[in-house]
């Protein structure tokens, strides 16, 4: 059976039993796995795909939601070992996933759906009838269930009025405790600790004074950040290995580190846990402290790494886990140093290149596999992967600080890549072009317009095309981080929306565009890129429409190899090379 999309997910009371998303037939489906014989069942069998599945706590079923292209859909149930699906929560409505969790039995889950514009949570029986536990405007996330099943977590925007709520499940109609970030501190709800106590006591990430730091949520105590357990940047955290033991994962410069700690101990730091270096994508805990990791790195596709209580041997932890990344640089930029990584043909240079922008922003590359990579490499092109200004890895500074002037203060950050390896002779400077899916789409089509002396093709998968448009027209968990990149809302500042569109730039582009579009895309509508490709073709601009069915973020490998093959005819076209070997 081929890669999983994800770790998987553990029964906590059947250490035997787990549920992972999987490759099955080009499709991501749901798969029951039996631990114990090895046996993985296919639960799904959607001609979209699965993309999210949970186990109950006693192993015995399978939760998968069931999506359309837009998004949209409800959670199914199913037996472990045989059985068809029926409605997790009956009387619930057709909407967006915003999270599922159990009670430590599994005699209760919550769901979060969202409805429109409104977050709704849910509380009952699995199989039986759901009940309304509240509602709120905008987007919120369903962190954790407490294992008395009395209290919810929801997250909302880190740095707002409701960056976290704890909700209480009864009485009907309970009013929520906030947590507010803002004045410099910021809050992510992750889990609760999953043992009983007499207090729920709520793990979280907050970010003060530049460090994301641990913090524990107590009624009796409140909030507290634990000052040992402070980092540099990106983290993620759960409950791990004891009564109170935490698990770090950080982000920095491209590559994961692994650290543990028991909260109760006397230590002078957190114990980090040795790992092969590159990229771990996920991971998760099994019942007897076995570390399941979806790992890579730069020249490793995906694969399973395990890392049992006693750590890895000697020998699985690669000599080269602190060398220098494989082709990475590091340029000077208008705010600081930029981290790219490059890949290139044999041979000497300078090379038609192609700057594979990643979306996000809120993410990035990193020394980690990429077929993309290898195959354009493979027909000729140098490969530019850089975590421009609004990348995670790097600190809250480099995330965030860049005045909101979206999208042009990355471009600054491409442009000044462009630049060095055009002086280095790596890159070809009639021949350079970006390359994008969603938020990359986008700054693909504002480099095209805003700097179009500096790039000379521009192939845009499911792009921002018109901001302001697809502002009022997208989901609401991309409007709140929208309105943290801007400061505000198209009505409150629409004069930063109009300067970070593709739209405003238009009358400038005149390098040849493609762009992939999806009649299906929930996220950034097919509508406003039609319109920029008629602008496009008003102006006699050379582009191409190549649709696709799946939406924004298919689970049909085929609908990606289909994208890919299109840009790489398109390069071709544009910039002829000579034949690969």
């Amino acid at each position: 059976m081929s890669q999983a999309l994800q770790a998987p997910g553990f029964a906590a009371l059947a250490p035997g039993r787990a549920v992972e998303t999987r490759m099955v037939g080009g499709r991501w489906q749901a798969v029951a796995w039996d631990l114990g014989t090895g046996r993985r069942r296919v639960v799904t069998d959607r001609p979209h795909g699965v993309d999210l599945s949970e186990i109950e706590p006693d192993g015995a079923h399978l939760w998968w939601f069931d999506a359309d292209t837009s998004g949209e859909g409800r959670w199914r149930r199913q037996p472990f070992t045989d059985g068809g699906p029926v409605e997790a929560l009956t009387g619930l409505p057709r909407g967006r996933a915003y999270g599922l969790a159990f009670d430590r039995a599994g005699s209760r889950a919550a769901v979060g759906i969202g409805v429109g514009g409104a977050s709704h949570c849910y509380l009952g029986e699995p199989g039986g009838a759901g009940r309304l536990v509240g509602t709120a405007p905008g987007y919120l996330s369903l962190a954790d269930l407490s294992p008395d099943g009395r209290l919810l977590a929801l997250g909302g925007r880190p740095d707002g009025p409701d960056a976290v709520l704890l909700w209480p499940t009864d009485p009907p109609g309970s009013a929520p405790v906030r947590l507010p970030g803002g004045s410099g501190l910021r809050l992510w709800p992750i889990e609760f600790r999953p043992q009983d106590g007499p207090d729920p006591e709520l793990l979280l990430i907050a970010e003060l004074n530049e460090q994301y730091t641990v913090a524990i949520w107590r009624a009796d105590r409140g909030l507290r950040p634990h000052p040992r357990l402070a980092f540099a940047s990106e983290i993620s955290v759960g409950w791990y290995g004891g009564a109170r033991g935490v698990l770090v994962q950080q982000e920095q410069d491209g590559r994961s580190r692994l650290l543990a700690v028991d909260l109760d101990a006397d230590w002078d730091g957190p114990r980090e846990i040795p790992t092969p270096g590159g990229t771990i994508h996920d991971l998760s805990c099994a019942p007897d402290g076995t570390l399941h990791c979806l790992w890579s790195r730069t020249t490793v596709p995906p694969r399973p790494l395990l890392i049992p209580p006693g750590g890895l041997s000697a020998d699985q932890v690669s000599p080269t886990v602190n060398s220098p990344h494989p082709g990475q640089r590091w340029t000077s930029g208008p705010a600081g140093p930029i981290h790219s990584f490059v890949s290139t043909p044999p041979g000497p240079g300078p090379w038609p290149t192609l700057f594979l922008v990643h979306g996000g922003p809120a993410t990035h590359d990193r020394d980690s596999y990429d077929p993309s990579v290898g195959a354009l490499v493979r027909h000729g092109y140098a490969v530019v992967r850089t975590n421009y200004r609004g990348s995670t890895g790097y600190g809250a500074r480099w995330q965030r600080e860049f005045g909101h002037r979206v999208g042009l203060a990355q471009l600054e950050d491409l442009a000044a890549v462009r630049a060095a390896l055009v002086d280095e002779g790596v890159a070809d400077p009639g021949r350079t072009g970006l390359c994008g899916f969603s938020w990359g789409g986008y700054l693909t089509l504002l480099g095209l317009g805003a700097q179009p002396q500096l790039w000379s093709l521009g192939m845009a998968a499911h792009p921002i095309a018109d901001y302001p448009a697809v502002y009022r027209a997208t989901t609401p968990a991309l409007r709140v981080i929208d309105q943290e990149l801007f400061g505000g809302t198209p009505q409150e500042v629409p004069e930063r929306y109009r300067a970070a569109s593709p739209l405003s730039y238009v009358q400038q582009v005149r390098s040849p565009v493609l762009l992939v579009v999806s009649e299906a895309d929930e996220r950034c509508p097919a509508e406003q890129v039609t319109r920029y490709a008629k602008e496009l073709a008003r102006l006699a601009v050379p582009h191409e429409l190549f649709w696709t069915d799946g939406g924004h973020r298919s689970r049909l490998a085929a609908d990606h190899d289909a994208v890919f093959a299109a840009m790489l005819r398109f390069a071709a076209h544009c910039w002829p090379t000579p034949p690969p070997p």
